[in-house]
């Protein structure tokens, strides 16, 4: 009678994976071999080879002394479980869970794993599958697997529309992410303008007030310039108005010398020095000459007249500048 392992080859399944099934399901029959195909039909691994324990393959002798010496009596070994057909006398069956154990022995190690108790001998021989039933199976399981395809197509277009959402979302925070930090970064290029702007309005303004502090500096300097002109001239009014009524008021007396006053512009000490009553004024412009360069003239302050010219001829004393004058300096 075929086994299991036959029978689900024949339905189409590879003999690996049909034996991984065997093993996952601890030979518990046809039923939760199948299940198990069904269940794992898409995992990575299902067709990797399998692992082989101490140099034996699954299915012979040294496997199931390997399995017994490292896992056990509680452990099925390969051939515990029996399929409906192969009852003997010696067969028993689980009656807690309805499985065929071969022997005594595999009696008692599925009921080490399972912690069923009651067993009982069985004898009554199931019929294997029929052809029509094994097509039906295998109509069944691939319908499953299509199903379970077919879900798991659905879930993995359900993910993609999980995940196209969520790289939306983000590329939309993104978006407004960046919006943000540019609008920050416009309000910052704003804001160093505005600042900008207004430290070099205050810069104009400080020139301007200093420019129109420097202009009332200097006319201030003009004014007192202009004072201290002014004050001399009336000085030198005073002088030669006392000069003349003393000498109006006093006998006529004849001078042979004369005390010049010459006043030089730019606020500079006035020059004075002692002339000879009877030497001319070209003497007193030669003696200025000595002290200034350029071209200068000389005039008298009160009244004020350029001398030059023909004045240049005329003595001091026809010039009533003895017994003493003012003169001041001038541009040419």
């Amino acid at each position: 009678m075929a086994s299991d392992a036959d029978q689900l080859v024949e339905m189409g399944f590879p003999r690996n994976r049909v034996l991984k099934a065997l093993r996952a399901t601890k030979n518990a029959g046809l039923q939760p071999a199948m299940d198990w195909l069904v269940e794992h039909s898409e995992d990575a691994d299902i067709d990797d080879p399998i692992a082989e324990h101490s140099g034996g393959a699954l299915g012979t002798a040294a496997t199931a002394a390997a399995d017994a010496a490292g896992d056990g009596d509680s452990e099925e070994k390969e051939g515990d479980v029996i399929q409906d057909g192969e009852q003997t006398a010696q067969s028993l069956i689980c009656q807690d869970c309805q499985m065929i154990l071969r022997n005594a022995d595999a009696a008692q190690r599925h009921a080490m794993r399972t912690e069923h108790v009651n067993f009982a001998e069985s004898t009554q021989a199931i019929k294997p599958l029929s052809e029509e039933e094994k097509q039906a199976k295998l109509a069944e399981l691939k319908q499953r697997l299509a199903d379970k395809r077919a879900a798991k197509t659905l879930a993995d277009k359900e993910d993609q529309k999980t995940l196209e959402k969520i790289r939306r979302k983000a590329g939309q925070d993104l978006t407004e992410v960046k919006a943000k930090l540019e609008e920050k970064e416009m309000k910052k290029l704003v804001e160093a303008k505005k600042r900008e702007k207004e430290q070099d309005r205050l810069a104009k303004a400080a020139i301007k007030a200093k420019i129109e502090a420097d202009k009332l500096e200097r006319a201030r300097k003009k004014q007192e310039a202009a004072g201290i002109l002014q004050q001399q001239n009336a000085a030198a009014a005073s002088v030669a108005a006392a000069e003349a009524q003393a000498a109006k008021n006093a006998p006529a007396k004849v001078y042979t010398e004369t005390r010049l006053q010459i006043r030089q512009p730019e606020g500079q000490q006035p020059i004075v020095h002692t002339f000879q009553a009877s030497d001319k004024l070209s003497a007193v412009y030669e003696f200025m000459r000595g002290h200034r360069q350029g071209d200068f003239r000389l005039m008298t302050t009160f009244p004020r007249k350029v001398l030059d010219g023909e004045d240049l001829e005329k003595t001091l004393t026809e010039l009533q500048l003895v017994p003493s004058g003012a003169l001041a300096v001038t541009s040419a």
